[in-house]
C-alpha cells in the first residue's frame, strides 16, 4: 500500500460521522458548534469531536472499499491490510498499554482494562470549520459621556488644589496686618516700622519654621509665631505607591503521582507529545505538567485548549 490505514481513517472522518475498524473499534464523529469563552475571550470555530467505542468492531465495508479504491487493489488485499493493522494495534495496547495514532488521537488503557481515547486536537475534522483557526480578542470597555465628563472634572480639580503650607504661610501675614488697621493714627511710625519689618518675611518662603516678633510700642508688642507643626504639615498632593508584583510562574498540570516511576512516564509521554514536560516538586505528590508559563493569560489560554482533550488537567501557580 502507499499510504497506511490511518492515514485513510483519518480521510474517511472529514466525509463520514462513523468509520469502523473492523476487529479494533469504532470512531464516532460528534459535531460541535463554534464556541466564545467569555473569560479569555476565545472564539473556537466549528468542530467535530471524535469519540472511540470498543463494541464497533463488525465490518460495515466503508472502510475496506475506500482504501480499495484509493490503492486500486483488490478487496481481499485491502481486507488483508485493515486486518493486520488491527491486530497490531491491539498487541501494542494490550503490551505497553499506549497506543498513538497519527493525526487521530492517543489510546491508553486505563486499571479496570478499559480504554481511554484522547483526540488529537491539530486536526479539525469538521468541515465547516475549513482554513479557520482559534482566535483570541479582548473586551472593549466603552465608557459613557458622563464618566467622561466626571473624569475631566476630577482632573481639574486636582490640578487647582494649592499646596496648604503656602496658605499657612500667608495667614501668618495677613492676620497681623488686619489687626495692626485697628491702632491708632498716633502710632503711625511704629506702623511703619512693623511695615518695613513685614516686608522681609516672605509668605511663600520654602523654610520649615518663620517666627518673627514686631514691636509697636514699648508698651505693646505684637508677636508672630508660626507653630513648627503646621509647617511641617505634609503635602495632600497624591503620591502614587509603586507596586511590587511578585512573579510567579503557571503551569499545566497533567496528573499527580505518588511514585517517581509513575511521574517519569508520564513525562515521557507528554516530551514524545512535543510537550516542554516538567516534575513540578513540593508537597507530597509529584505533579507532571504540559508546559510551564510567566504569564497568567497565556496559561490560561493554553489551559483551555488542553483541557478540550484532557479534561482533567488543572492550572498550578507557584
Amino acid at each position: 500500500m502507499n499510504k497506511s490505514v490511518a492515514h485513510y481513517i483519518s480521510e474517511l472522518l472529514f466525509l463520514h460521522d462513523c468509520v469502523i475498524v473492523p476487529d479494533f473499534g469504532g470512531f464516532v464523529g460528534n459535531r460541535q458548534s463554534a464556541k466564545l469563552n467569555k473569560t479569555t475571550g476565545a472564539l473556537t470555530p466549528p468542530s467535530k469531536q471524535i469519540l472511540f467505542n470498543t463494541n464497533l468492531k463488525t465490518n460495515d465495508g466503508l472502510l475496506i472499499s475506500h482504501i480499495t479504491n484509493q490503492e486500486g487493489i483488490a478487496q481481499d488485499i485491502a481486507k488483508q491490510n485493515v486486518t493486520l493493522f488491527s491486530d497490531e494495534s491491539n498487541v501494542k495496547l494490550n503490551t505497553s498499554k499506549v497506543l498513538r495514532i497519527e493525526k487521530i488521537g492517543l489510546f491508553t488503557v486505563g486499571r479496570e482494562g478499559n480504554i481511554i481515547f484522547l483526540q488529537d486536537s491539530s486536526t479539525n475534522y469538521s468541515l465547516d470549520a475549513f482554513g479557520m483557526k482559534p482566535t483570541y480578542n479582548k473586551s472593549v470597555e466603552r465608557k459613557t459621556e458622563t464618566e467622561k465628563q466626571v473624569e475631566v472634572t476630577v482632573e481639574g480639580i486636582r490640578t487647582k488644589s494649592r499646596n496648604p503650607q503656602a496658605l499657612f504661610r500667608a495667614a501668618a501675614v495677613i492676620i497681623p496686618l488686619v489687626a495692626l488697621s485697628y491702632l491708632s493714627i498716633s502710632q503711625q511710625e511704629s506702623i511703619n516700622n512693623v511695615y518695613t519689618q513685614m516686608a522681609t518675611l516672605n509668605p511663600f518662603a520654602t523654610n520649615e519654621t518663620v517666627e518673627e516678633v514686631i514691636e509697636i510700642t514699648a508698651e505693646k508688642i505684637v508677636e508672630i509665631e508660626v507653630d513648627p507643626e503646621i509647617l511641617e504639615i505634609p503635602s495632600i498632593d497624591e503620591v502614587e505607591t509603586p507596586i511590587i508584583t511578585k512573579e510567579h510562574t503557571y503551569y499545566i498540570i497533567a496528573g499527580a503521582f505518588a511514585e517517581q516511576k509513575n511521574a517519569n512516564k508520564m513525562l515521557a509521554k507528554l516530551s514524545r507529545w512535543n510537550f516542554n514536560a516538567e516534575i513540578v516538586t513540593g508537597g507530597s505528590l509529584l505533579r507532571v505538567s504540559y508546559e510551564s508559563y510567566d504569564n497568567r493569560e497565556d496559561a490560561v489560554l493554553a489551559l483551555n485548549k488542553i483541557k478540550q482533550e484532557n479534561s482533567s488537567a488543572w492550572l498550578l501557580t507557584k
